[in-house]
C-alpha cells in the first residue's frame, strides 16, 4: 500500500508550541508577509496549532482507510482460505464415495427385502409333494423343508423337463381283478429319502420349521393358526 501509515495517528499528542524550541517558527510567523493576521506570540501558537491539526486530521482519516483496507483483505484471505478447505472436503468426499462405489463393486450384492414382514412373506421353494399336503391341510413330516428335499425337488423337476412319460402301475390290493394303471412320471410322491420328524436333529428341526411356516400359506391357513405354530 502507498504511504501506509506505521502508526496510530491518534495517538499523537500535540506539540506544545509555545516552547523555545519553536521560538524560531513563531517569529518567522509574525514576520511573514503572507501571514498579516498573526501579529503576536499567541496568534503564531494558534496557527501552529491549528495546522498540526489539519494535518493530524488528514492522517486520522488515511489510518482509517487503511485500517477498513487491511480488515477486507484479512476477511477475503480468511474466506479464500475457507472455501479452499470447503473444496478440498468437498474432493475428500467425492473420493470417499467413490472408493466405497469400488469397494461396494467388489462385494457380494445383497437381495433387498422388505423390512418388518412376518415369516409367511418369505419366498420358499418346496417340494412338490409338500406343497400338495399342506394345500390339504395335511400333516408333512417336516424334512421336506430342509435344503435336501428342495435340492431333491429341483432335481426332480429338471428330469420333469427333460424326460416325461408314462409309466404302468398294479395294484396288488386288487389281485382277484387285477388291473394296470398309467401313471404319469411327474405325478407328485413321496420322497424315498424323508426321514421322519423323530429321526430329525435340533439343527435340522430349526431350519425346517421357517419353511413349514412360510408354507402354511399354501393351505390358506387363518392367521391366528399361523401365529400359533410360530
Amino acid at each position: 500500500m502507498a504511504n501506509q501509515i506505521n502508526f496510530d495517528p491518534t495517538k499523537i499528542p500535540c506539540p506544545d508550541f509555545s516552547n523555545n524550541l519553536y521560538n524560531v517558527i513563531r517569529n518567522a510567523l509574525i514576520a511573514d508577509a503572507n501571514s498579516p493576521d498573526i501579529t503576536n506570540n499567541e496568534q503564531a501558537i494558534l496557527k501552529l496549532r491549528s495546522q498540526w491539526e489539519t494535518e493530524n486530521a488528514n492522517l486520522r482519516a488515511q489510518y482509517q482507510v487503511q485500517l477498513q483496507e487491511e480488515h477486507a483483505a484479512g476477511e477475503q484471505r480468511r474466506a479464500d482460505e475457507e472455501e479452499l478447505t470447503r473444496q478440498c472436503e468437498v474432493e475428500e468426499r467425492e473420493k470417499e464415495v467413490e472408493l466405497a462405489k469400488e469397494r461396494e463393486k467388489k462385494r457380494t450384492p445383497l437381495p433387498n427385502f422388505e423390512q418388518g414382514v412376518g415369516h409367511r412373506f418369505v419366498p420358499h421353494h418346496y417340494h412338490p409333494y409338500a406343497e400338495k399336503l399342506m394345500m390339504a391341510r395335511k400333516y408333512v413330516p417336516l424334512w421336506y423343508f430342509l435344503p435336501d428335499a428342495k435340492r431333491e425337488a429341483r432335481e426332480r423337476m429338471r428330469k420333469v423337463v427333460d424326460n416325461n412319460r408314462f409309466e404302468f402301475e398294479s395294484n396288488p390290493a386288487m389281485a382277484s381283478n387285477a388291473s394296470l394303471t398309467l401313471v404319469s412320471t411327474t405325478s407328485v410322491r413321496a420322497s424315498p429319502n424323508a426321514i421322519p420328524d423323530l429321526c430329525l436333529t435340533w439343527n435340522q428341526v430349526m431350519r425346517a420349521k421357517s419353511g413349514f411356516l412360510g408354507a402354511l400359506s399354501l393351505g390358506a391357513f387363518p392367521d391366528i393358526h399361523v401365529d400359533m405354530f410360530a
